[in-house]
This record gives structure tokens, C-alpha cells and sequence, in this order.
């Protein structure tokens, strides 16, 4: 696996890990541990249900704004807060079944300031807002800065933006501190020992922190790090953090989005992957991260225009390929490859204040589902009729994306909705 592949399967791996946390631990979330050995024994499934009444593989405000994040960081990478904010605002307009108290209460303050929200709801809660709700959603800052004091930076920012303690500020940059270490190869308990030393988090972690695994970002974090000292595989690490109960499906989220991050994608439990509701958006999101790493979003976005025209001549070349038989060299599995950064930088074209957001969004994911089937047919050496028609496809969708792009509502023939239809 080249530096590229490998970057892009870690940082899969954090999202992925951060989910699969969050949709196992949300089983047994305000569970103590009496409860779940009495109803499941041990947990080792995502099965939904508990408190929230969770579908399998369902998530909760874990993945949800780690989500939002991600969303922040493209839309202005170079100075996420505000758009950060944006996101936070349109998830809560969701109605989410799981928000914590700090955070439900800062949008109760919020009047178009973040952090004069979160200062004031500090005083309101009586000093006590050092909550976990900052540490479980900053990993995708860790992911999008190899630049040591920018992503502090934005670190601290985005939690100071919902949590006045700095207790929780502390936590979120020794946790992406560790994850940059990680991403630059250092094996996941030496990074951790590193940046825990001298700070309130050194110690021995042989034995259980004496706290109970709740909603105080300083207890979460022992959680997390006693998890991740004492368990060799990512199954060890979040199961145990999911049987533990109380705040599960925070400690496993924010466990298993370290250790998702070390072991990379590709050697996550693949059950654990297939559960996931949200799988198919975590690629998404993971693929754009890696493109937009140490980029400025702002700048990426000015040469759109010039990518969509590539993207259609490089879609156009291969159709003539395929149609010529000149494919069967790696050419086409080639261009194919150099269309796929294409096609994920084509959405960081949709603003969410976009009216047609939604029908763009939909074309987008065609697209990108269009892309996949392609590339699994030349991996698999698909004959050549079946091939053509994929690659058609492909150009449609390509060409209708661009067509909402420039704000028109593309139209399929009579015979490709009767194609779609069948289909369905």
C-alpha cells in the first residue's frame, strides 16, 4: 500500500472507528455494568435498541457531529469555526434524538455567538461544563492538519465554541495530538504515553480508573486511554468500552476512533463496517478529508469549474477507450483512478444554503455510485459490452452533475428511466 492508500485507510479508519464505537456503545448507553452482563452478557453485535430505541447501526450525536465537523472543515478549511457552527446549527434543526446537556444548553444561548454561548451557559451550570461533547467530535481536525499548532489551534477553537472549561479544550488537543502522531506512523500506545506525560493523565493504566465512565471529559479521557493501553485489537477496544456502560457509546467512539485510526480501514472487523447505516457517507467524507488535508477549501473551490470540464473529458476518453478496445492495457483502470479525486472535490461544490442542494447532493452520490460499479468491473475483467454500458452511465451522471452545477435540472431519456425503473 502506497503513502497515499495508507494515509486515506487511516483516516477511513478514524471515522469508521469514531461509528463503530458510537453504534455499539449506544446499546448500552446509561446502562451500569450489572444491567448489560444481566440482559446481553457480553455485547460483541451492533443490535440497536437501548435507551435511544437505536436501529442496527444506527448513531447518535457522536458520529453526528463528528460529521459536522468534517462538513466545517470543507466548506473553509483554512478557518473552519463559523462554518463549523453552520453545521451544528442545521444537525440540532434535525431534531437528534441524543444531544448532551452542555451542548442542548449552548444552543439554548446561542444568539450568534458560540462563544459567549458557551461562557454563558459555564455560569448557568455552575462552572460545570467541562462535558465529553468536544473530545467526541474533534478527531476530523487531527485528520485535515498535519500542521502541529493549526490543528491545536482549530482544536482548541471548536471546543472552546460549546465548552468554556478548559478541561475539555486540554483533552481534544492531547487526543489529536496523539492522532497526529499516529497518522505520521508512530505506533498508537507510544504516542499516547508521549503526550500524556506531565500532563493530569500520566499515570498507570494496568488497572481500571477509579471514576465511573461518565459525561466528565477528565473521567472519559482515562476511559479512553485505560482502553486503549490495556487492549491489543480494535474488537477489545470497544466492546469493553461498550460493557462498561454509563457513557459507552462516547468512550467507545472516541477509543475506537484512535485505535481505528492505527490499524487503518481495511483491518477493521468487516461486520462491524456492514452494520454501519452511515457507511457509505464515511467513505465519502474519508476520501474528501484525505484530498483536502493541509489544503485551503477556499482556493480548491475556485478551480471548480476547471475540474467538473476535466472530469467530463476524462469520462469522454475513457467511453472512446472502452468503445476502441484500447482499454485492456491498465489504461482505462488508470484513468478511471485519476477521475475518482476528480469526483470527490466536485462535492465540495455544494453549499447546504443551496435550494437545490438535496437533487444536487442525490446526482453527486449517483455519481459516485456510478464510479464504484465502474471500478469493480475492471477489477473483475467485466466483458466489454457490460463495461460500456457502466462507463455510459457513468458519463450521464457525470454530465448531469455538471448540469446542476451550473444550476439547470438535467433530464434521463424515456429509455433510461424505464433502465432505472426496472432496476429498482
Amino acid at each position: 500500500m502506497n503513502g497515499a492508500l495508507r494515509m486515506l485507510d487511516k483516516i477511513k479508519g478514524g471515522l469508521f472507528g469514531v461509528a463503530i464505537g458510537d453504534a455499539l456503545g449506544g446499546t448500552t448507553e446509561f446502562m451500569s455494568q450489572e444491567e448489560i452482563n444481566a440482559e446481553y452478557g457480553t455485547l460483541t453485535e451492533i443490535v440497536g435498541g437501548g435507551y435511544w430505541n437505536l436501529q442496527p447501526g444506527d448513531i447518535t450525536d457522536d458520529t453526528e457531529m463528528t460529521i459536522a465537523v468534517v462538513k466545517g472543515l470543507m466548506a473553509n478549511s483554512n478557518n473552519p469555526i463559523d462554518e463549523i457552527g453552520k453545521q451544528f446549527l442545521r444537525w440540532e434543526q434535525t431534531n437528534p434524538k441524543d444531544i448532551g446537556i452542555t451542548i442542548r444548553r449552548v444552543f439554548q444561548n446561542y444568539h450568534g455567538d458560540w462563544f459567549q454561548a458557551a461562557e454563558h451557559t459555564h455560569r448557568q451550570l455552575n462552572g460545570k461544563s467541562a462535558g465529553n461533547g468536544s473530545l467526541m467530535r474533534c478527531l476530523p481536525i487531527a485528520l485535515a492538519y498535519s500542521d502541529v499548532e493549526k490543528m491545536k489551534e482549530i482544536t482548541t477553537l471548536q471546543s472552546n465554541m460549546t465548552h468554556y472549561d478548559e478541561l475539555a479544550a486540554e483533552a481534544c488537543v492531547i487526543y489529536n495530538s496523539i492522532a497526529g502522531r499516529v497518522l505520521g506512523g508512530e505506533a498508537l500506545k507510544s504516542a499516547i504515553l508521549t503526550e500524556i506525560k506531565g500532563t493530569r493523565y500520566e499515570g498507570l493504566y494496568e488497572v481500571e480508573p477509579d471514576c465511573l465512565p461518565d459525561g466528565f471529559v477528565v473521567h472519559t479521557f482515562k476511559w479512553v486511554l485505560y482502553w486503549l493501553l490495556t487492549c491489543d485489537t480494535f474488537e477489545e477496544v470497544v466492546v469493553g468500552a461498550a460493557n462498561k456502560g454509563h457513557d459507552s457509546d462516547t468512550v467507545a467512539a472516541i477509543a475506537g476512533g484512535l485505535k481505528g485510526l492505527e490499524v487503518g480501514c481495511s483491518n477493521l472487523p468487516v461486520r462491524y463496517k456492514a452494520a454501519l447505516l452511515c457507511r457509505k457517507e464515511l467513505e465519502a467524507y474519508g476520501n474528501i478529508l484525505r484530498l483536502i488535508r493541509d489544503k485551503d477549501t477556499r482556493a480548491i473551490k475556485k478551480e471548480l469549474d476547471r475540474t467538473f470540464v476535466d472530469l467530463v473529458g476524462k469520462a469522454k476518453k475513457l467511453k472512446d477507450m472502452v468503445e476502441r478496445d484500447a482499454y485492456k492495457n491498465g489504461s482505462g483502470e488508470s484513468l478511471l483512478s485519476d477521475m475518482k479525486d476528480d469526483i470527490y472535490l466536485c462535492r465540495l461544490s455544494f453549499d447546504d444554503d443551496d435550494l437545490q442542494y438535496d437533487k444536487k447532493l442525490l446526482t453527486w452520490r449517483q455519481v459516485e455510485n456510478r464510479y464504484i460499479r465502474s471500478k469493480r468491473l475492471f477489477d473483475l475483467g467485466a466483458p466489454k459490452i457490460i463495461i460500456h454500458h457502466e462507463v455510459n452511465w457513468l458519463l450521464t451522471m457525470i454530465t448531469h452533475m455538471v448540469e446542476r452545477h451550473k444550476g439547470n435540472d438535467p433530464q434521463f431519456t424515456l429509455d433510461q428511466l424505464e433502465e432505472l425503473a426496472n432496476a429498482d
